[in-house]
């Protein structure tokens, strides 16, 4: 049963060609990597890396790395960076590297929007020299390897406690193999604030996606000590539970953790999925900026 599924698992690809959409777990720390326009919230320099290991113990299974660096310029309300995702699986490297620009919008005196916008590129390459052959086979590299636009648009509106957001990404395929709906893919994320104490928060929130004829939803709880620590679950509609926690290790300098626990038949045959998170922000200067007039 494990061969015939991963089998598939490098097989399928060839046939499915889809638009490259990650799947990443730490839900309300890994927004700036699916709406450029999220990181209109940060008012400081920072980079972010990411590391996934899905389905630990599947030979081929997708390995996902991931880099975002946003630098503000709080003077314009604009924020400008760069937006780069590589997932490898089975044969096949896929990857999505973005130039990234954002602007915020003062809507009244405790809320704004913002909005984003990334460009760059799509590549697509399969390495058929390290395929496993049964009997003739007469697919080529040459009919998935490509280079193609990949563009995104994000909107997002923030009030002290509220986060709504809905990006769009468009890739554009070429081939016969595409339908329309695979050239699209769309997220809907929302979050809230819930005060229980001085020092403790919770943040229920949602994340929906949908491309080419599929769709994900994740809708999680979390908790939030001071500035100091995040800890939570979230359950991924028939697929898995997930369990984050985040911890600010100094000023400049944070770590996440997220494990997918797979609910599906596949989980027999795996350990799970592991995603490491660092984020890195530059010392704040010594006049704070300030997007919202709080009461």
């Amino acid at each position: 049963m494990k061969k015939i599924l991963i089998i598939i698992l490098v097989i399928a690809p060839l046939f499915t060609l889809g638009q490259f959409n990650p799947q990443l777990s730490q839900l309300i720390k890994t927004l700036e990597f699916i709406n450029p326009g999220y990181n209109a919230s940060k008012d400081l320099a920072s980079a972010t890396l990411l590391y996934r290991n899905q389905w630990t113990g599947f030979e081929g299974a997708p390995q996902t790395m991931a880099a975002n660096i946003n630098v503000p310029v709080n003077k314009w309300h604009m924020g400008f960076g760069a937006n780069t995702l590589v997932e490898s699986r089975g044969l096949i490297t896929h990857s999505n590297i973005d130039l990234t620009a954002c602007v915020d919008v003062k809507v009244t005196n405790t809320s704004y929007m913002a909005f984003g916008l990334s460009g760059g590129a799509e590549l697509r390459r399969i390495d058929m020299g390290r395929a496993v052959y049964m009997g003739e086979q007469d697919y080529s590299a040459a009919e998935y390897n490509g280079e193609n636009v990949h563009a995104g648009i994000g909107l997002n509106y923030f009030s002290p406690k509220l986060h709504l957001g809905a990006s769009m990404h468009y890739s554009q395929l070429d081939g016969n193999r595409y339908a329309q709906n695979e050239f699209y893919s769309f997220y809907v994320n929302g979050s809230y604030l819930i005060p229980v104490h001085d020092n403790w928060v919770l943040k229920p929130a949602v994340l929906f996606k949908t491309w080419g004829g599929y769709s994900d939803l994740d809708a999680g709880l979390f908790v939030l000590f001071k500035d100091i620590v995040w800890g939570g679950i979230s359950y991924r509609l028939g697929d898995a539970l997930v369990f984050f926690a985040d911890f600010k290790i100094t000023d400049m300098f944070r770590l996440g953790y997220s494990y997918d626990l797979g609910l599906r038949s596949v989980s027999d045959f795996n350990y799970g999925s592991h995603e490491i998170r660092i984020e890195f922000t530059m010392p704040r200067p010594q006049k704070k900026f300030e997007r919202m007039a709080m009461n």
